[in-house]
Parts: structure tokens; sequence; C-alpha cells
């Protein structure tokens, strides 16, 4: 706390209370380690679009199955041509092949369409802050 009260020219104190607030208030919700995927084997990065069956609130439904597969670190419900997007890391294409095997074989899932990253020029999580200030 010190280092980033110097930083931001406020009280140890100040700071504190400030990230208490947002954490209570759901803005930051937890603190994580930044960890290199290749590093750890996972070498394959692919995109999949998923195309499902329409049916009563299947977005939630089907959206849960899918963030329960092992691989994928990221699922986003769209609007356009696909329902979903999948993002998924892989060890290799056996560990791809598992992933993609696992959205196809689900009952709602009427297509899909992978593409596999060739290189990663940009992967960056933080969201950017502006200062409102004026």
């Amino acid at each position: 706390m010190d280092d980033l009260g110097r930083k931001v020219k406020l009280p140890k104190s100040t700071v504190y209370d400030r990230i208490r607030r947002l954490e209570k208030n759901g803005v930051i919700g937890g603190y994580h380690a930044k960890l290199d995927p290749s590093r750890l084997g996972y070498d394959y990065v692919g995109i999949v679009l998923v195309k499902a069956r329409y049916g009563p609130h299947y977005h939630d439904k089907l959206g849960k199955k899918i963030a329960g597969i092992p691989g994928v670190w990221a699922v986003y419900y769209v609007y356009g041509d696909y329902d979903f997007v999948v993002l998924m890391r892989a060890k290799n294409r056996d560990d791809m092949m598992r992933i993609n095997g696992s959205l196809v074989n689900m009952g709602d899932v009427e297509r899909t369409s992978t593409q596999v990253a060739a290189k990663i020029l940009k992967e960056d999580p933080r969201v950017p802050l502006t200062n409102n200030r004026k």
C-alpha cells in the first residue's frame, strides 16, 4: 500500500479504504498470478464459433455447459451468424480435438467452426482505466 500510495500521491489509509470499497462493490473480483500458458505446455489457442439450437434460455444453459469443458477459458454469447465464441487452450492437437469433440457432441450444438491461432500478437486481460478527473 505504501508504494501505491506514493504513486497516486494519497495516504496509505485512503488507498486501503478505496481498494476495500472496490472489492466490496465487486469492481475488484480477485487477485491472480499472470501465468505464461505456453511455458505450461498450452501452445495451441483455438477460437471456436458455435451455432446452437434455439430454446428457452438456451444461451444460459448451453453457455454453462461449454464453460465447464476443461481447456475452455472464455465463452461469449454473441449476436450474428453464430451464438457463442469460445476461446480454448490445448497442449497438443489431440487435446484440441478432445475439446472440439466435447463441443460438437453437446445436444444443443448444431455446428462449430474452429480457427487455430498461428501466432499470438496481443493478449492482455487488463481493463484500461481512464482518469475521469478534470
